[in-house]
C-alpha cells in the first residue's frame, strides 16, 4: 500500500493508494509538506 502523509499547520492527513502510479499522480496535487511512502 502506498501512503501519502500531508503535514499541515496542526493537522496530519493520510491518504492510502493501492498502486504507486496513482499515488505519484495524487502527490503532485499536494503542497511541499507531503511525503510518499510504502508499507506492507
Amino acid at each position: 500500500m502506498w501512503v501519502i502523509t500531508v503535514f499541515e499547520q496542526q493537522d496530519v492527513r493520510i491518504f492510502e493508494y493501492t498502486n504507486k502510479e496513482e499515488a505519484t499522480i495524487a502527490l503532485q496535487s499536494f503542497s511541499k509538506n507531503a511525503v510518499l511512502s510504502y508499507t506492507k
